[in-house]
């Protein structure tokens, strides 16, 4: 009888240790152990459960929640689930998109000095581009996030508004104000009775010659530089010639006729960009 008192003193000991050492150890799934508590948010849901799952990966399945290959969750997959863990799921999405959009014209107003301030005269009327643009767009849950322009195709081109106003006793102005130039300007085609005999019809910095093309000396307009001349219109300074040195321009026009009608004058010249 003592020997099996002494047994079954043993075996109730071994029980009560046996129980306090299963209720030290952390939850990793065991049978019969309390589930921790965890939060998962995706898809504009909230799941809160307790689950028997052991790791982020499989409490997803559980839910049946997919991830697709852009998608993005925090923690990791592989963390093992812990009591009050909240599990965020974002959706990214990657899509092209082509889109025509307008450019607007920009505003130029040039200075006169010898008219009075207030007068006013629009010399060209302005008109908005158009542009085809291919772009990527990334979103998060359903929210535009970034958007890149891969491509851009010029439809119409923007066309500046130019508007002449009277600057007569004004301090000078910044901004979107432009102050002429006075120069000397004389005209030329492209032919050889312009250019001489072995004219191809192409600049110095080998662009075609046409209108909108005008002759300086780099010192004073370097090459490249965007012009407006009233009665001429917008010009880009991509000539020179042995002749044009310092305030002289040469105008370059289509037809040796009109070259020889403009003649010889005085002209302002403002330089756009």
């Amino acid at each position: 009888m003592r020997r099996v008192y002494l047994a079954a003193l043993i075996f109730a000991l071994a029980c009560v240790i046996g129980a306090v050492c299963l209720a030290a150890v952390p939850y990793h799934g065991a049978r019969g152990a309390n589930p921790p508590l965890v939060t998962v948010v995706a898809d504009g849901k909230l799941y809160q459960m307790q689950s028997a799952s052991a790791t982020v990966r499989e409490i997803l399945a559980e839910l049946r929640i997919a991830l697709g290959p852009l998608d993005r969750m925090s923690p990791s997959p592989e963390t093992r689930l812990a009591d009050r863990m909240v599990v965020q799921v974002t959706r990214v999405s990657r899509r092209q998109q082509v889109e025509e959009v307008a450019v607007p014209s920009r505003l130029v107003v040039l200075a006169d000095p010898q008219r009075l301030a207030g007068f006013t005269k629009i010399l060209s009327e302005g008109r908005e581009g158009r542009v085809r643009r291919s772009v990527t767009i990334w979103e998060k849950d359903g929210q535009e996030t970034v958007r890149t322009v891969s491509q851009e195709q010029v439809l119409v081109e923007a066309e500046d508004t130019v508007i002449l106003r009277g600057s007569e006793g004004l301090p000078s102005r910044g901004g979107n104000w432009r102050t002429a130039l006075r120069m000397t300007a004389t005209a030329y085609d492209p032919g050889p009775r312009s250019c001489g005999r072995y004219a191809d019809g192409t600049t110095a910095t080998g662009a075609k010659a046409e209108k909108g093309v005008v002759a300086t000396d780099p010192r004073v307009i370097p090459m490249g530089t965007r012009l407006y001349i009233p009665g001429y219109g917008f010009a880009v300074a991509a000539d020179r010639g042995s002749a044009i040195k310092g305030m002289r321009i040469d105008l370059c026009y289509n037809t040796y006729r009109e070259a020889i009608q403009f003649g010889r004058r005085k002209v302002d010249v403002y330089v756009v960009d």
